[in-house]
């Protein structure tokens, strides 16, 4: 069994010393375009260098996460950029465009490519057709079980799992809320974290609208993934590579989570035992929203959710006596360091501090024990009774960044030194990793008068590695007893020898061969009007206004289908069901397995690349991405048609409610703590979030009890193509006449032509 891979999050160089000090195997980390965290601290070209010499130096893999969509207006940036990080080394890209993906693996055959999670692969289809077109890795959706990742880990792809960290309530890559509410694309790495507001659960029964009883303001905010306790059964279901979410958390949150998961995994290989609880204790500390094994083992609901804060939940030390004046009194239930951070919960609004002058019967001290009354200095109204939460430890957070700062983890080498009367000394050095030097001496080895070099002597001098970041591990010493040299060019050849060995490590590869990207492209222009619908009653109206190409997702399309409808088959946003024969509209990857479906905006298609590489696999239309303006659309449609000489199939969005998510997790079932699944709640009355705004979003929930938050209001946009998309949901019979009737041009040149 090959050992999994630790990979940890460097969202800074700081960071990235951290995770590598406490042992992981890879790193990921960005550079300062096309990465999913727009606002991290990322590496600018000099930047990248340092942090592969360094990563590299240590035998650290490093991954650089190109996982954006591409605008057609930056590919050429994006290709150049790709160039760079190629000749520099890069172990691998991680990549959602599926353009980008497309054109990097012809032109750099060789760069190892790993698919984001933002990609949305989530069966084997879609695993299968990636793997296939040249993907190394896939990183699976956070909604993955154990029991998929079993299976897809033995289909001859690497697989990826967040094991530790943050939790997306959204499929990834499936999120437009940010972007259509506050202008801050997901898909772009400026996501504005919408599941972490404020929400009300609300019903709309006719022309009531109640709200539901609800625990916590905080509905879409899951708790943080913590799959610790489950290492032993992870590595036994075959994953590749177990990842630690955080690229915008600090050097000390990096530090700890990666020598938490190096433990846990070591301690497996060598049948040891694992103080999860202890473990645990030290997370809590650093970070943490709550801790869930998340959809991973099944959890749901309220073991998923923290509807009562978005942010560090910190570690409970304690409760709050009485106040006077700024002096606080608390009972301590555990220790409190000078300088710690604290935070005192309050019904009217939390109130946080750093510990600057600590009381212990009127006396500053350094410290308290659990048990003590400490007094601390605290602005505002506190209540007695009110929980104190530790929220930084300060000896923790020295204790980390010791852990790396200090240098402390080393690559082991092994030495041959050769040393023989009237020869130059020669010194061999090399590591497991295939890297091996020699170096000599200028002037040769002589006869001793007396007593030549012990070999014990030998060692001592070779050992002494010094602030490198080797260690010899094993040295071999041919040798004539008699034999002499000056001391200092032992330890000559050792320097020499090591720097030597270090470049060896570190240098940037040399260039292989580029390649060059070939599509060749045939496709038929569609026409006339495309109609999506979610009821028979829809389906009825839209044919008695004309309407020939209509599509309803499964339980729809199997009750009219085949009839007087001919309704083609909508796949579902997570499709588990196996894909049909006829006509059907499709948003994930694993449908370019079969051939003549029109792919929905949310495959993400942002430019002609992408859209080429759908038509190569058979597509018969696309609807481009609702993230592209007209602007960008009409760019992307004149691009296509330069460079493959056909117009492309392509609709125009016209119509609809946009899903600005896509869950697993329902907050219908869980607010209303209803256990059963499915339920069902979803297809009876109206539910809808509203958030602090009084915006009411829409949930739907189809037939795989997903859950998908619909946008307030609906959009219209003006056609660029002679086909056009309409997308109803719950509207009624007049909305849905008037909207057609807007697009009735499109619905007469379809009538024309059948």
């Amino acid at each position: 069994m090959q050992k999994v891979e630790l990979l940890a999050p460097a969202g800074s160089m700081e960071a990235l010393i951290a995770a590598v000090q406490n042992g992981c195997d890879a790193v990921y980390l960005g550079g300062t375009m096309f990465g999913a965290r727009a606002y991290a601290d990322n590496f600018d070209e000099a930047g990248m260098i340092e942090a592969l010499r360094y990563a590299h130096g240590y035998g650290v893999k490093v991954y650089v996460t190109m996982n954006t969509l591409i605008y057609e207006s930056e590919m050429e940036t994006a290709i150049a950029y790709v160039k760079f990080l190629y000749e520099q080394g890069v172990d691998a890209l991680i990549i959602q465009d599926l353009g980008l993906f497309d054109v990097v693996h012809q032109c750099f055959p060789q760069l190892e490519l790993h698919a984001s999670t933002q990609m949305h692969i989530h069966n084997e289809a879609g695993i299968q057709l990636m793997r296939e077109a040249g993907m190394k890795r896939i990183v699976l959706p956070r909604e993955t079980t154990i029991e998929e990742v079993q299976r897809f880990a033995h289909m001859g792809v690497e697989t990826e799992v967040f094991v530790q960290g943050a939790l997306c309530i959204s499929y990834s890559g499936q999120c437009l809320m940010s972007a259509k509410k506050l202008s801050r694309s997901g898909n772009r790495g400026a996501c504005a974290q919408m599941c972490r507001m404020k929400y009300r659960l609300g019903r709309i029964d006719g022309n009531q609208i109640s709200y539901m009883t609800q625990s916590g303001d905080y509905l879409l905010s899951p708790k943080d993934l913590n799959t610790l306790a489950k290492i032993p059964e992870l590595i036994e279901a075959g994953i590749t590579s177990f990842k630690i979410e955080g690229r915008m958390k600090r050097a000390a949150y990096v530090a700890q989570m990666t020598a938490v998961y190096r433990c846990a995994i070591d301690a497996y290989y060598q049948h040891h035992n694992f103080a999860v609880d202890v473990a645990m204790k030290d997370m809590e500390k650093v970070f943490h929203r709550g801790f869930t094994e998340g959809h991973l083992f099944h959890q749901q609901g309220h073991a998923l959710m923290n509807p009562l804060r978005p942010n560090h939940m910190g570690v409970e030390i304690g409760r709050t006596l009485s106040k006077k004046g700024r002096r606080v009194s608390i009972q301590l239930t555990d220790g409190l360091h000078q300088y710690d951070g604290i935070r005192i919960l309050c019904d009217q609004g939390d109130v946080g501090c750093v510990v600057n002058k600590l009381y212990d019967h009127h006396r500053l001290v350094n410290s308290a024990a659990a048990g003590a009354i400490v007094e601390v200095e605290v602005d505002g109204a506190i209540p007695k009774g009110s929980v104190v939460v530790k929220t930084s430890d300060v000896l923790q957070l020295e204790q980390l960044r010791q852990s790396y700062e200090n240098g402390k983890r080393k690559v082991s080498v092994f030495m041959r030194l050769t040393l023989r009367i009237d020869q130059v000394p020669t010194l061999s050095v090399w590591d497991d990793a295939g890297h091996e030097c020699e170096v000599w001496a200028t002037d040769k080895a002589k006869s001793a008068l007396h007593h030549g070099l012990t070999k014990e002597r030998l060692r001592q001098q070779l050992k002494k590695c010094g602030n490198t970041i080797f260690e010899a591990a094993h040295i071999e010493l041919q040798t004539d007893s008699e034999a002499i040299v000056a001391i200092k060019v032992i330890n000559d050849l050792r320097r020499r020898a090591l720097d030597t060995l270090y470049q060896l490590r570190t240098q940037a590869p040399q260039s292989l061969p580029y390649g060059s990207y070939q599509r060749r492209i045939e496709c038929e222009t569609l026409s006339g009007c495309y109609v999506r619908v979610h009821n028979e009653q829809q389906a009825e109206i839209a044919k008695q206004m004309g309407v020939k190409h209509l599509y309803g997702e499964p339980r729809l399309y199997q009750k009219l289908h085949p009839g007087d409808y001919d309704l083609g088959y909508v796949g579902m946003r997570v499709m588990t069901e196996a894909y049909p024969a006829s006509s059907f509209l499709f948003s994930e990857v694993g449908a370019l397995s079969q051939k003549g479906g029109i792919a929905e905006h949310f495959m993400n298609i942002t430019n002609s690349y992408a859209a080429a590489f759908l038509f190569a696999h058979g597509v018969k239309g696309i609807i481009l991405s609702n993230e592209c303006d007209d602007h960008q659309i009409a760019e992307i449609q004149t691009a296509f048609n330069k460079r493959y000489g056909c117009l492309g199939s392509f609709l125009s969005y016209g119509y609809g409610k946009e899903e600005l998510m896509v869950m697993k997790h329902c907050p219908i079932r869980t607010a209303l703590d209803k256990k059963e699944h499915p339920c069902g709640l979803c297809h009876g009355s109206k539910y809808f979030l509203s958030d602090i705004q009084d915006h009411h979003y829409p949930l739907y929930g189809d037939e795989n009890c997903h859950i998908h938050i619909l946008d307030d209001t609906a959009q219209i946009r003006h056609p660029q193509s002679a086909a056009v998309f309409l997308c109803f949901y719950d509207e009624s019979e007049t909305e849905m006449k008037e909207i057609i009737k807007k697009f009735s041009s499109f619905i007469t040149h379809e009538n024309s032509s059948s």
